[in-house]
C-alpha cells in the first residue's frame, strides 16, 4: 500500500483541503497521505480536519520558509 502524496504548493485555500479530502475519501484503511502545502490558512483547516474525522496526524512540519508537509493515516 504505496503512500499517497500531495502537492498543492502555490494553491490556495481550500483546494489543500478539497485535495485531503479527495485523498482520504479514495485511501484504503491505514494508508498514509502526504500534503505539501503553502496556504496559511491551511495550516488550521487541515489539523481541524482531521480531528473532527477522527484521521491520526502522523507527522506535520513546516519545511523550512518553503511549505508545510502534513501526514496522515485513514
Amino acid at each position: 500500500m504505496d503512500k499517497i502524496q500531495i502537492d498543492t504548493k502555490g494553491m490556495d485555500c481550500p483546494i489543500p483541503l478539497i485535495e485531503l479530502k479527495k485523498a482520504v475519501a479514495e485511501a484504503d484503511t491505514g494508508q498514509e497521505i502526504e500534503v505539501l502545502f503553502t496556504c496559511p490558512e491551511a495550516t488550521v483547516n487541515l489539523p481541524q480536519y482531521c480531528q473532527e474525522n477522527e484521521i491520526e496526524v502522523l507527522d506535520y512540519e513546516k519545511e523550512g520558509n518553503k511549505f508545510w508537509r502534513i501526514v496522515v493515516r485513514k
